[in-house]
């Protein structure tokens, strides 16, 4: 594959990902992710690690799975009514190497969740490691960087 095309896969991967999320198509957007799996919102900027102190939030993708559920329920009281969320995504900045099994991007984001007549906005940094199997990338991991991180964060009931 040339680099062109790979970058080309992954920014498409990226974008498809969002539209997934907002769209509420949780089923296709789980089908994205590699057994693997993990998703990380550190509580500080430059936080090293998510197993040496806390985090806003560190999760595999058994638990994203259970939060996937729980979106889903009719019985989420924090759902009714349904939140909607829309991600205004710059373009990918896409690290990888020919010939490697693995890449990264970061991408800008801003975040917007309404439900009811509220709505919140979150300006973000998102990290995503790829990995190549069986011909397709998947995401292994994610990490979202709030901007703001001293802000309470009164809603994000869905996904980043």
């Amino acid at each position: 594959m040339s680099p062109e095309h790979v970058y080309k896969l992954l920014t498409d991967l990226i974008y498809n990902e969002a539209e997934l999320l907002d769209e509420q198509n949780y089923d296709a957007w789980m089908a994205l992710l590699s057994e693997d799996y993990s998703w990380w919102m550190p509580l500080r900027h430059g936080q090293p690690d998510p197993l040496t102190e806390s985090s806003l939030l560190y999760e595999d993708r058994f638990v994203t799975q259970l939060r996937v559920n729980r979106l889903r329920s009719a019985r989420n009281f924090s759902q009714q009514p349904k939140s909607r969320s829309q991600h205004l995504l710059q373009r990918p900045v896409i690290a990888w190497r020919e010939g490697e099994l693995k890449a990264a991007a970061a991408t800008q984001v801003i975040y917007s969740e309404s439900r009811g007549e509220q709505e919140w906005h979150y300006a973000a940094r998102i990290e995503h490691a790829f990995r190549l199997v069986e011909g397709q990338w998947l995401i292994a991991a994610r990490k979202t960087i709030l901007l703001n991180l001293e802000r309470p964060l009164d809603s994000l009931q869905l996904i980043i």
